[in-house]
């Protein structure tokens, strides 16, 4: 360090040089200064997190998908389901103008990105506490087991909405969070060829991070099976930007399944990790949602 305080260089023996180090090697330094992003946020107030990697920002779209109406999940998210179901389901065709050679790819992974209207601070200040902790750690599997409708009013009155209704009770025109989607993506379509992934590339009317993205293989669910997954899919992601930071996740997280694909990747391809992404894994502490 010169003496005015400027850095010239940094000198440590406990870490090899990058083109030296082994996945674990690089995966536990790569954890570390996803830990550092998150200690600097949620300690200093700093927005250091990028959006899709903040599990504050997905549980809050989280939240904000559940209180959709049908009409409205469908309005947001309609499309991706008809792509994503036409592979295996006969009554739907596809949506997305993609080569033959593309659609019938063995590998494939549909993403879309979900934008609140809700700033950060907005969203703070209407959870009063970080997202993350607002579902608490018997809820989960309730939100994920209702659908429709059910799965609107069934959050309500687990997050505490101020509402006993019943599903039949169900009131549209009462909300249990303020915080909204403003708009979702087009449709990005990845798959993959020997040299490496491609994506094609859908429109985005939004020209920021969004706070979201649902990353889904193609299934051939039902629509509301669909809504049912798109939630699941939102907390796998949470549970995979605690276990990216090398932190274990909140037991509310702690479930089974596809979150993030290039967490899904490193989960199948390295034993660094536990096998998260497979719903049959025997992992302690980790439950299936099916």
């Amino acid at each position: 360090m010169e003496p005015d305080g400027t850095v010239q260089e940094h000198g440590q023996e406990e870490y090899p040089a990058p083109e030296e180090r082994t996945f674990a090697e690089d995966e536990s330094v790569s954890q570390a200064r996803r830990f550092a992003r998150w200690h600097v946020y949620r300690e200093k107030g700093y927005d250091t997190v990028p959006n899709p990697d903040n599990p504050d920002r997905i549980a809050a779209a989280l939240m904000a998908v559940l209180d959709l109406e049908d009409e409205q999940f469908d309005e947001y998210f309609g499309t991706l389901y008809e792509q994503m179901a036409s592979h295996e389901r006969a009554d739907l065709t596809p949506v997305l103008d993609i080569p033959n050679e593309v659609y019938n790819e063995e590998f494939i992974v549909y993403k879309q990105n979900i934008y609140l209207s809700e700033d950060l601070d907005a969203i703070q200040e209407q959870l009063q506490r970080p997202a993350v902790e607002v579902l608490g750690e018997d809820t989960i599997q309730e939100l994920v087991d209702a659908q429709g409708q059910g799965l609107v009013a069934k959050a309500r009155s687990l997050i505490g909405g101020g509402t006993d209704q019943t599903d039949d009770e169900f009131d549209p025109d009462i909300s249990f969070t303020d915080l909204t989607i403003e708009e979702s993506s087009g449709i990005d379509t990845m798959y993959s060829e020997p040299d490496g992934y491609k994506t094609i590339e859908g429109e985005d009317p939004i020209n920021r991070e969004p706070d979201a993205r649902i990353e889904t293989l193609p299934m051939g669910f039902t629509r509301a099976q669909f809504r049912r997954h798109v939630g699941h899919t939102l907390v796998c992601q949470i549970r995979d930007c605690f276990v990216s930071m090398g932190v274990e996740p909140p037991a509310q997280y702690r479930v089974l399944g596809h979150g993030k694909f290039k967490y899904s990747a490193k989960y199948r391809d390295f034993d660094f990790y536990p096998d998260y992404w497979d719903h049959d894994a025997r992992i302690s502490g980790y439950v299936s949602p099916v």
